[in-house]
């Protein structure tokens, strides 16, 4: 299948209609678990990034924000980062944590300092902006908001375990989730990949009865901060573009976003310089 390439402006219109229609059967309690035959009423709108860049993380964080504006509708918002730091997410929402103080929590909880040693760009001082983004909007209860990276070796089933198990148990009206665009894919098998058979964390999300979209970002030549190959080492990396004519199996459509620039690791010492 081809999927269709979506301007900004449409895929924003998407998320303010197409993917927030809800049933006539009324808004579940927002504590108890889907019925199966509800799961695919409920929406899942997958958004794949390359890690390491500024775009990326600030344009999920739009797309949330728009989400946040619509009426009568539960939103939630999952990040591909360590479910053992869903704590600090919930005691910072429980008790109205100012976002200076969550930031230092975050540096100095053993989770995270540990998360950042894979150093593939998560990390970003982007991510750390949206994740405090999305932790205002949570506080104020215009979002619900959740980590599901489950750290293991082969995590696509586990992760969309984590996922699906979240969006069933808080009732979600759509459930909008920033991952790996690998991870982000619909397909049985990943396309282009034939020595490493990958069933993506779409499609396990697909197996569990939810209606998902799927969108890959894509972008035209830039910079991502992230660590390549034992030559390439950690650090600033020059990104091809895609050309528009390209397939993208497994998605329902792609975002490009233009030129990347590369986000720098972040640091409890302040907010890190981004490259240009």
């Amino acid at each position: 299948m081809k999927a269709h390439r979506l301007p900004l402006c449409v895929f924003t219109l998407f998320l303010a209609s197409t993917a927030f229609a809800q049933s006539e059967a009324g808004k579940p309690d927002a504590q108890k678990p889907l019925r199966a035959a509800d799961q695919s009423t409920k929406e899942i709108v997958l958004v794949g990034e390359m890690h390491g860049t500024q775009e990326m993380p600030r344009l999920f964080g739009n797309l949330v924000t728009v989400a946040a504006a619509q009426k009568n509708k539960r939103i939630g918002a999952g990040l591909e980062l360590p479910t053992a730091l869903q704590p600090l997410i919930d005691d910072a929402v429980k008790n109205n944590v100012p976002i200076d103080s969550f930031r230092r929590q975050l540096f100095a909880d053993p989770g995270w300092q540990k998360f950042e040693k894979i150093q593939d760009g998560r990390s970003s001082q982007a991510m750390v902006d949206l994740i405090s983004g999305l932790l205002t909007l949570a506080e104020s209860r215009k979002i619900s908001f959740f980590f599901f990276d489950t750290q293991i070796t082969e995590r696509n089933e586990t992760m969309a375990q984590v996922i699906g198990q979240r969006a069933r148990e808080q009732g979600y009206d759509v459930t909008l989730i920033l991952a790996g665009n690998i991870h982000a894919n619909k397909a049985p098998r990943y396309p282009g990949m034939k020595k490493i058979k990958i069933v993506p964390m779409g499609y396990w999300l697909l197996e569990q009865g939810f209606t998902v979209h799927s969108f890959d970002l894509r972008y035209s030549a830039g910079d991502a901060w992230y660590c390549g190959s034992s030559t390439d080492g950690c650090g600033v990396h020059h990104l091809e573009g895609y050309s528009l004519g390209e397939d993208h199996e497994g998605y329902d459509g792609v975002l490009f976003v233009g030129p990347l620039h590369a986000s720098l690791p972040a640091h409890d010492s302040g907010p890190a310089k981004d490259a240009d």
